[in-house]
């Protein structure tokens, strides 16, 4: 079990950055505080699997962790991975009523896509990489608090307008050829890199690990030269 000192930090750390994102003090904070809960994972334990509701907001406080989503083929790929200091959740879970609007109105070129949003099924399958501990919050007493706090609404607001604009950003990077994001995050992510094991890797960047390991070891030698 967290020590109270841990967990009176990790919650104080969500505070501050959920009040970052709504540019505001929150009201009615503890509200939301009575619903935190420290959550320890193993390498490779799974937080929540996609297909299934998921109406949570974490806080990654200590540790790493993976999204992966499988294709109908069967192929599966890391989407991305949560660091310290990133919140997490699965988006599709948090029940977003305009979604559902425009889906039951048929307001939306691409309602099939909408689909997972109205029934509040997760797009990812969540797990450890390494051990990890994650405080988690329950997001619907945010819509509850949203209904009543101006601040509360604009932290809703704006969680979803930073996931898309970082789903946005990786779908540009997803144009690259895998040696060339490897070559980008070594000099951008080494941190990263040194966290993942050549199957990780080979997840997230959507190759073999036999092709992974021929990309690695052909950069190597072009840095040894």
């Amino acid at each position: 079990m967290a020590s109270a000192g841990a967990y009176g930090h990790a919650s104080r750390s969500l505070q501050l950055l959920l009040e970052a994102y709504a540019a505001a003090r929150l009201p009615d904070w503890q509200a939301f505080a009575r619903t935190l809960k420290m959550v320890r994972l193993a390498p490779g334990e799974v937080l929540f699997r996609a297909g299934e509701p998921h109406p949570y907001l974490y806080l990654v406080h200590t540790g790493l962790t993976r999204a992966q989503a499988t294709t109908p083929s069967g192929h599966t790929s890391t989407i991305f991975f949560s660091e310290e200091g990133d919140l997490l959740a699965s988006m599709t879970s948090l029940a977003p009523r305009a979604a559902k609007r425009l889906y039951e109105r048929g307001l939306h070129p691409r309602l099939d896509d909408l689909a997972p949003a109205v029934e509040s099924r997760s797009l990812h399958t969540v797990s450890a990489v390494e051990p990890s501990v994650l405080i988690r919050g329950d997001y619907q007493m945010i819509d509850q608090l949203a209904q009543r706090h101006h601040a509360w609404s604009a932290l809703a607001a704006a969680v979803s307008i930073v996931y898309a604009m970082t789903q946005q950003a990786d779908a540009i990077v997803a144009r690259e050829t895998p040696e060339e994001r490897y070559r980008s995050m070594l000099v951008d992510r080494s941190d990263l890199l040194a966290r993942l094991t050549q199957r990780d890797l080979a997840a997230f960047l959507n190759v073999t690990e036999t092709t992974m390991s021929r990309i690695a070891k052909r950069v190597r030698d072009e840095e040894a030269r």
